[in-house]
């Protein structure tokens, strides 16, 4: 009896020492992700695909910031946040309101700490992911500087200094309009960029950006729009090339421009052209 009582209380000892051995002391394991990356999307950095995203700044721990016009305008789709770059949207994380306003794909920035939510396919479910930025009401443009944290899901505003609200525009029947990340409307619909008609001749003369752009006649994405024969047509200066009418917007072929530069376009809706001249 004493014998195993004695092999009991020795095996008992061995596993303690054992246990004692395999687990280092002062050993504390931080399960906390650490976050190096947060990029901004939307219309205040004419940014909108998560490809290439506007990269904010790493100020401390877990605090990222970027100094931005904020402007309001008809869309509203001003600025959200993404974990990641160079991900496909359906693969991407995105930090946006918490909740925005009826029927709006939009919350009102707010000076001083706004809530964030995640979101994502993987999250949310195919066809579920909230594709929600910050707005302004009217009066509260300016510059800003905002601090996001990813870990406590806030964006922090700060007005550094007052700005205009853009102008809101109005839809003229027969004109055509410029929109896209090329262009200097970015892809606000509501206030895309308008072009000087002449007959069936409409053009466009100033700054384009690296991105794409189409042709809308309408202030809506299913409305007649002219759109390249191909999508991703890469343009350049000294060529022509042809444009197709679509009634509905589909399929959303672009144009797109590979050289940032002062152009001249020259879109002929009759013979259904469009020439690309260098300033």
């Amino acid at each position: 009896m004493r014998k195993i009582l004695l092999s009991t209380l020795l095996i008992g000892v061995a596993a303690l020492v054992s246990c004692k051995k395999d687990k280092p002391k002062d050993d504390i394991i931080d399960f906390e992700k650490e976050y190096t990356e947060l990029y901004a999307l939307g219309g205040a950095v004419n940014k909108w695909d998560p490809m290439d995203p506007e990269t904010m700044i790493l100020k401390s721990k877990d605090n990222f910031e970027i100094v931005v016009d904020l402007i309001k305008c008809n869309e509203n789709k001003l600025i959200k946040f993404c974990l990641t770059k160079g991900k496909e949207w359906n693969e991407t994380e995105f930090l946006v309101p918490a909740a925005v306003e009826p029927d709006k794909a939009y919350a009102f920035l707010k000076e001083g700490e706004n809530r964030l939510q995640r979101t994502s396919e993987k999250l949310d479910g195919e066809g579920n992911l909230k594709d929600w930025f910050f707005g302004l009401e009217a009066g509260k443009s300016g510059k800003y500087r905002l601090t996001v944290n990813p870990r406590k899901n806030t964006v922090t505003a700060e007005k550094l200094s007052p700005l205009d609200d853009k102008p809101e525009m109005q839809w003229e029947e027969g004109m055509v309009y410029m929109v896209g990340d090329a262009t200097p409307a970015g892809w606000d619909i509501n206030a895309p960029t308008l072009m000087v008609k002449n007959g069936d001749i409409f053009t466009y003369e100033g700054p384009l950006a690296v991105g794409e752009m189409k042709f809308p006649l309408e202030f809506r994405w299913d409305g007649p729009t002219y759109i390249a024969d191909e999508a991703g047509k890469e343009v350049s200066a000294g060529n022509t090339y042809d444009v197709t009418l679509t009634p509905d917007g589909t399929p959303d072929n672009k144009f797109k421009i590979t050289t940032a530069g002062e152009y001249k376009l020259t879109l002929d809706t009759k013979k259904l052209k469009l020439k690309v001249e260098s300033k």
